[in-house]
């Protein structure tokens, strides 16, 4: 019996469950068959277990979030601690994984939890100008570097696969960081007018497998453990990186997804201006090529290609989105005017 196996059957001493076998299904998640019951042992670190205990406390105020259950052990505890280890215990959960078919339900759904536990903040000026000096130095160390590469290839007589991708894609990704650029100074100017922004709880490591939709139609959140208060676009912005990442997909239904959201916690000015920042910025490119300067990484040149084309792919799709929002941005600023 492996180690694991060996601990969990140990932390399940502390539960009134008789565990027929156990089946690993991540690296931190068991599946327990019982006799007339599946649960599912998860495992965390001792330092999460404050969250997790404010997360259900806040879901709870809200029971039509869904929110898997946790059981207490016989002695009551919501956790058993093993070293640096925590664990407990859930039902297992049947159900469907959203996917891009119904991602607009996952949307509809996030927009719920925003909406439910939304919080204005004020900031002040010194801590928004520090915050917005720290982006807007950290996007120049990136395209200074991306210069420099670009200097540094072009002096070459055969350029690497690697560098002549980059060489190709550079007037697209440099057209993407002006942009960008040009968004973030255009909220920075519109936030400091009036410095206050709503936070709400964010999943925060959000993606479509996080999400369970039951056979009754209702949403469950999975893998919550993450979770912390933050700009709601936090979340949107996770949710349109994953979804651009696989492979050219510029299409409306993206941009309609935002719509939808909408319907339920339509977006601040400010909120709309970081979003189509954050989207129009090519951060998972401009990573590859610090990685490829440095060579610490142990990818070969074919990986190297291959995440670059992704990435590529991801900056375009990201890209269209905010595209499309900044016309609905000037679109509505002439409206009003």
């Amino acid at each position: 019996m492996s180690d694991d196996l060996k601990t969990a059957m140990r932390i399940l001493q502390h539960y009134p469950i008789k565990p027929i076998y156990l089946e690993k299904k991540t690296k931190n998640v068991l599946k327990i068959h019982c006799e007339k019951r599946t649960y599912a042992l998860k495992r965390t670190t001792i330092k999460k277990q404050r969250n997790i205990l404010k997360l259900y406390s806040i879901f709870h105020d809200f029971p039509s979030l869904g929110i898997v259950p946790i059981y207490r052990t016989t002695n009551g505890n919501v956790f058993v601690n093993d070293s640096t280890q925590s664990f407990y215990v859930m039902p297992w959960m049947e159900g469907s994984i959203v996917d891009e078919k119904n991602a607009s339900i996952l949307f509809y759904h996030l927009a719920k939890l925003h909406k439910k536990t939304k919080q204005e903040i004020n900031i002040p000026l010194v801590q928004l100008e520090n915050v917005y000096q720290q982006i807007q130095n950290k996007w120049k160390r990136n395209f200074n570097l991306l210069e420099a590469f670009m200097e540094q290839i072009e002096k070459k007589w055969y350029m690497s696969p690697f560098e002549l991708a980059v060489f190709s894609y550079y007037f697209e990704t440099r057209q993407a960081i002006l942009f960008a650029e040009a968004k973030l100074d255009e909220w920075y100017n519109e936030i400091k007018q009036s410095p206050h922004m709503r936070i709400a709880l964010n999943k925060v490591n959000v993606s479509l497998s996080h999400f369970l939709l039951d056979p009754k139609g209702k949403i469950y959140f999975i893998n919550m453990e993450d979770a912390a208060f933050a700009t709601p676009i936090y979340d949107l912005f996770l949710m349109f990186m994953n979804l651009s990442e696989a492979e050219p997909t510029v299409s409306d239904q993206n941009v309609q997804y935002i719509s939808d959201y909408e319907k339920v916690l339509p977006l601040t000015k400010t909120e709309r201006l970081l979003l189509v920042s954050y989207l129009s910025y090519p951060a998972k490119l401009l990573k590859l090529v610090r990685q490829y300067q440095k060579k610490k990484s142990e990818k070969g040149e074919l990986e190297y290609c291959k995440q670059l084309l992704r990435a590529y792919w991801q900056m375009k799709n990201t890209g269209y989105i905010a595209l499309k929002w900044n016309e609905k941005l000037e679109n509505d600023s002439l409206a009003s005017e």
